[in-house]
């Protein structure tokens, strides 16, 4: 499930930092219980290091336009919050609908409306449309120093990784494992350089890339996908994805397609 929050009012521009994910997390934990939000972010859900806070969000979604340090978002914007815990969503439900406006860096949005949102009906094929930059990384270590690597969507290890990630965080939530079958997960409308995001979080430059992907995955691969995002750092405002449309394996993405989703 998720929840649909509408930011801005109509006689006023909504106004943020260019790299505003941290300011968007920073708001969602504000916005818990106490007790939960610190459970979330200390401990997460999982073992050794692979733990998860099951929830994820959007980019800001809407038209804007770009003012030295700042995104303007002259007609407001939107911002999806997903997650598979329904403590979570019901916690953070209850304490925006008592809030006004939200905090974003020095920014102040006003929050106009809150909607909830079903899980779509299960199809073992569909086509997904990142709302939000997913990534992956891997640490690549050379004689006397070690960095990050970022892997590109057209990568052979990319659908691997995805699944192997969803299904981690299956086995945690539903405490067993599901074994994925056949699954994937694939470019289906990505220009490597269109669709390419280099966002900052707290001082670390992530790199992730949206556009529109081929995913047939069985139900439980499914609704984590949607709830709690793809690939990694989802509670960072990374991998967020919702149904496009349902998949025809054999149908090549238009030229329209294309073009939409490298916005």
């Amino acid at each position: 499930m998720r929840l649909k929050l509408y930011l801005g009012r109509g006689d006023a521009p909504l106004c943020t930092p260019i790299h505003y994910n941290y300011f968007l997390q920073a708001f969602i934990y504000r916005h818990l219980e106490a007790h939960l939000a610190q459970r979330l972010h200390d401990e997460g859900i999982g073992e050794g290091t692979k733990r998860f806070r099951y929830f994820t969000f959007s980019r800001l979604i809407g038209d804007f336009e770009r003012q030295g340090e700042q995104l303007v978002f002259s007609r407001g914007a939107v911002l999806y919050i997903a997650s598979p815990n329904k403590a979570f969503l019901e916690s953070l439900l209850l304490h925006l609908l008592t809030t006004e406006e939200l905090q974003i860096g020095e920014s102040r949005a006003p929050l106009r409306k809150v909607e909830a949102i079903p899980q779509p009906r299960y199809q073992s094929e569909v086509v997904l449309k990142a709302i939000s930059p997913i990534t992956l990384r891997e640490t690549l270590r050379q004689p006397g120093e070690k960095y990050t690597y970022y892997l590109e969507p057209r990568e052979p290890d990319f659908s691997a990784r995805i699944i192997g990630n969803l299904r981690d965080k299956v086995r945690f939530w539903h405490g067993r494992d599901i074994p994925p079958d056949d699954a994937y997960c694939t470019p289906y409308a990505v220009d490597l350089k269109k669709n390419f995001h280099m966002v900052n979080f707290k001082g670390t430059w992530v790199k992730g890339w949206s556009g529109l992907y081929r995913f047939h995955a069985p139900p439980e691969y499914f609704e984590m996908a949607l709830d709690a995002g793809i690939g990694e750092r989802n509670s960072a405002g990374f991998g967020c994805v919702e149904v496009y449309r349902k998949s025809h394996q054999n149908r090549p993405p238009t030229s329209a397609e294309r073009e939409q989703n490298t916005q």
